[in-house]
């Protein structure tokens, strides 16, 4: 369950179903790609991994969502949706046509400060409904440094770590000087408990913090309702998923047209799908 929110650096975080009343959580994956190397991604993404979800696609799903009054969380994923060409575009129709909803954009943070950050991230606010969150854990630092060095080692993943806190500390204060609101517009999500993400980020200051769970083998991830997604197959086409953990078997509802089957279904099990 979600951890209850306690202040500005515990955030509710990823535990599993939605609780009570809420509308689950639906995570759809914009891209594959991504610019690290995590060994134990939960999104099995990579350099190398193709599909691009087309603005039309997306618009389909928002169109969905509101269609059967969604209020839950839009989660934004890739890969590293910044390599999206339209990610600024998708949030902002997200963002005005889901007002009850939080539309979040996850992000590796490798892209602050790389020329017209600034400007890239201003896009990314198109509404007090968006947060983006910047991923930041030891699986991070070390997919980071397979990416560009290949076989970490103690040096690497000391300079991997290094330059990721640097990009998050520009990242906080540029959200700040946005005046993006800590926890509601912005936060840091890691991989473990609030506790010990509290710890690793301690160096940021008093910030806000996502924990989530972490899991060593994501193809091993339990089938829990409340995290259903849209993820891209191997020929770059969209599929829904009842859970998260009914990706890496393949066990897809069907197309964009079951979303509705799958919203449904997540709203009304007690318990685990599948």
């Amino acid at each position: 369950m979600p951890e209850r929110t306690k202040g500005v650096n515990d955030v509710t975080g990823s535990r599993g179903a939605a609780a009570g009343n809420e509308d689950p959580r639906l995570t759809v994956r914009v891209i594959g790609r991504c610019t690290f190397r995590c060994q134990a991604c939960s999104t099995f993404s990579s350099p190398e991994r193709k599909g691009l979800l087309s603005p039309e696609d997306f618009g389909r799903v928002v169109g969905i969502l509101a269609e059967n009054d969604f209020s839950g969380t839009l989660h934004l994923s890739g890969g590293e949706p910044t390599l999206h060409p339209a990610l600024s575009d998708m949030i902002s129709l997200a963002s005005r046509t889901l007002l009850s909803s939080r539309v979040v954009a996850f992000t590796n943070g490798e892209w602050v400060g790389s020329l017209g950050w600034r400007a890239r991230l201003k896009s990314l606010f198109a509404g007090p409904n968006v947060l983006v969150r910047f991923s930041l854990d030891k699986q991070h630092v070390e997919g980071r440094a397979r990416a560009l060095l290949g076989a970490p080692t103690p040096e690497s993943l000391a300079a991997s770590e290094g330059d990721l806190f640097d990009k998050a500390r520009s990242f906080l204060t540029a959200c700040m000087e946005e005046g993006a609101r800590p926890g509601a517009n912005f936060d840091l999500a890691f991989k473990g408990t609030a506790a010990e993400g509290r710890a690793y980020l301690a160096p940021l200051g008093d910030v806000p913090v996502y924990p989530i769970l972490f899991i060593k083998d994501p193809a091993r991830r339990p089938k829990q309702v409340g995290v259903m997604a849209v993820d891209l197959d191997k020929d770059g086409r969209a599929l829904v998923y009842p859970t998260l953990g009914h990706i890496p078997a393949g066990e897809a509802l069907g197309g964009l047209d079951t979303l509705p089957e799958a919203l449904r279904m997540n709203r009304e099990a007690p318990a685990a799908i599948g």
